[in-house]
């Protein structure tokens, strides 16, 4: 499998770069092949504008959705999308921000997930989108200690945290996930706290051909042209939010 792995912290002898490099390791010793994206270090610095593009449709008036399609990018942009082409999988690794990842990250997902080539234009949405067959990973690390992000600690339940990413990014483009790999306060830990969720980490993507996927509703739950929900089905939030 080719595995991309889009890196987003600063600092490059952080617990996320360790679980960076152990996703690197483990994976090519697994027989994978993997790219990583490390954000800071190409200098990713983008926002969505005018600057995104070597030339424009209409330069008196600027919409992303008209322009994005005709995939006129800087070569920065480009080289992005292309490793997602390349890839079967892609892992977001970074540090939980506000309950949700570090903005160069989100700017990332802003532009290189683009209409024309995520989804829209010759794709559609969900199943149908861009990434369909592809695979996604979120792993991260929170500051607090894992009884803070359960159902009824204070702040809340983790993968209900991370549902806009799971779903509106990855599964919106066509990507199945597997369940998140959330490290909790490592920064509060000891070495060997530190070297167990390493290894638990590697285990875990040692079988990661193996590991399920969270199974949201695909298009034939939902009915009609509003595309509601069928009766006595489950919601995704509800799919997502079910504490093992």
């Amino acid at each position: 499998m080719k595995v991309l792995i889009v890196f987003a912290h600063p600092e490059s002898k952080s617990f996320n770069a360790a679980l960076k490099n152990t996703a690197v390791s483990t994976l090519t010793e697994t027989g994978h092949e993997v790219k990583v994206s490390d954000l800071y270090e190409i200098g990713w610095n983008f926002h969505v504008d005018r600057t995104n593009f070597t030339e424009l449709k209409d330069n008196d008036y600027f919409k992303p959705q008209s322009e994005q399609p005709l995939g006129k990018y800087i070569q920065k942009i480009k080289d992005e999308q292309a490793k997602v082409t390349w890839c079967d999988m892609i892992i977001f690794q970074f540090p939980m921000y506000w309950y949700s990842m570090p903005s160069i990250l989100k700017s990332w997902v802003d532009i290189v997930f683009s209409a024309g080539f995520a989804y829209g234009g010759e794709y559609g949405y969900f199943e149908k989108a861009g990434f369909a067959g592809k695979k996604a990973l979120i792993c991260t690390t929170t500051g607090g200690p894992e009884f803070f992000y359960t159902e009824k600690g204070r702040s809340g339940n983790y993968k209900r945290i991370l549902y806009p990413i799971i779903y509106g990014m990855f599964v919106f483009t066509g990507m199945e996930s597997y369940e998140p790999q959330v490290f909790f306060g490592p920064a509060h830990g000891t070495d060997e706290s530190r070297k167990e969720m390493l290894k638990k980490y590697s285990d875990y993507l040692k079988d990661i051909d193996n590991q399920k996927f969270i199974p949201f509703n695909k298009s034939d739950k939902f009915e009609g042209q509003m595309m509601t929900l069928k009766e006595n089905e489950k919601t995704n939030i509800e799919i997502i939010g079910d504490e093992k």
